[in-house]
C-alpha cells in the first residue's frame, strides 16, 4: 500500500492475490472436512460391516474345521454351530438373567 498526500493507495493486484489465497485456503479446508466425513461414513457403513462379516466367516470356518471331540469340549455339536453363531449358546442369556430363576442347588446331585 502506498500513500499520497496522506491518502492510501491500494495495490489491487496484491489485494486480489490475498483474496485468492484466502479463498483457496477456505475451499481446501471445506473439502478436507467433507473428505473426512465421507471417509468416516464409508468406514462405518461399508468397511466395518464387511470386516465383521469376514471375521465371522473365518470364525465359523474355524469351528467347522474342529473335530467332534473339540466341539464337545466347547459345549457345541456340529449341527449346533450355526445356531450358536446366530443366537448364542444355550448358557448365555440375552437379558443377563435366565428365564428360570430357581435357587441354585446347595447339595451336589447324585451321580
Amino acid at each position: 500500500m502506498y500513500t499520497t498526500n496522506g491518502k492510501a493507495i491500494f495495490d489491487e493486484a496484491a489485494i486480489h492475490r490475498a483474496a485468492s489465497q484466502l479463498r483457496a485456503q477456505a475451499i481446501a479446508e471445506l473439502l478436507g472436512k467433507a473428505g473426512r466425513g465421507i471417509k468416516r461414513l464409508v468406514l462405518r457403513t461399508i468397511v466395518e460391516p464387511v470386516r465383521a462379516r469376514v471375521r465371522r466367516e473365518r470364525q465359523l470356518e474355524e469351528l467347522m474345521a474342529m473335530d467332534d471331540h473339540m466341539l464337545r469340549d466347547l459345549g457345541l455339536s456340529r449341527g449346533g454351530i450355526a445356531h450358536a453363531f446366530d443366537h448364542g449358546r444355550e448358557g448365555e442369556f440375552a437379558g443377563g438373567e435366565p428365564a428360570n430363576t430357581n435357587a441354585p442347588l446347595t447339595k451336589p446331585r447324585a451321580a
